[in-house]
């Protein structure tokens, strides 16, 4: 207490480089988390230039092409850049091998989503992308009206990336790998019967079948068949 009390009283420029040295830690952390605010040229809009949206697309591999930086030149890459403004999103991953993955980030670079082909145990799967603002106002389980399953990803925003990683075992293998990566699809959720009566869409009812012309007889009671 003395020694604080002796402090506080003489006038040292300790307190100003204190103060000094808190200010700029807040400032750097501060520019550091608002940083994939701001970038102009950050993943999402690399990504933006060389795709559409809801579309799977097959990283080019080598440097020179590279849209990302430090990409590895041993693993393949896939990404699909969905937009749930109108539909949701339906993803389906093909992951032949335990050490495909799959991840999904936000529109700024936040993951939220992972699963790799030893967690999922097959090769197909069906993934619903759902917005969390959304999901209380619609209707979607674990099992399609045709009795497939389908796991439910809540996202906390609206736009995001889906990126598919396949490593490769040589150089062979590079051919193989990018067919097994076209296999992966990403596209809106069509509706189905039930929200389409949800929603008060006319019922498409088929048209009734058209008989057949009658035959004419002629006069003496035989069927005429010119």
């Amino acid at each position: 207490m003395k020694i604080w009390s002796y402090l506080t009283t003489v006038k040292l420029p300790w307190l100003w480089i204190v103060a000094a040295v808190s200010l700029s830690g807040v400032i750097h952390i501060a520019a550091v988390l608002s940083l994939p605010y701001v970038a102009e040229r950050d993943a999402w809009a690399r990504l933006s230039a060389i795709s559409s949206p809801n579309q799977f697309y097959v990283l080019p591999s080598d440097a020179e092409n590279a849209p990302l930086p430090l990409m590895a030149p041993d693993v393949a890459s896939a990404f699909c850049r969905f937009d749930l403004t109108e539909k949701n999103v339906l993803l389906r991953p093909y992951l032949p091998d335990a050490t495909w993955t799959l991840a999904i980030f936000t529109r700024y670079g936040e993951n939220f989503y992972v699963i790799t082909g030893a967690e999922a145990r097959r090769k197909d799967l069906r993934l619903l992308l759902v917005p969390r603002e959304r999901l209380a106002r619609e209707t979607v389980s674990e099992k399609t009206e045709e009795d497939e399953e389908q796991i439910i990803v809540i996202t906390p925003s609206e736009t995001g990336v889906a990126l598919m990683h396949a490593p490769i075992r040589s150089g062979d293998f590079m051919t193989s790998t990018a067919a097994a990566l076209n296999l992966t699809t990403c596209e809106p959720q069509k509706p189905t019967d039930a929200q389409l009566l949800a929603s008060g869409a006319p019922e498409v009812v088929a048209p009734p079948p058209v008989a057949p012309p009658a035959r004419r007889k002629n006069r003496r009671g035989t069927r005429n068949y010119r």
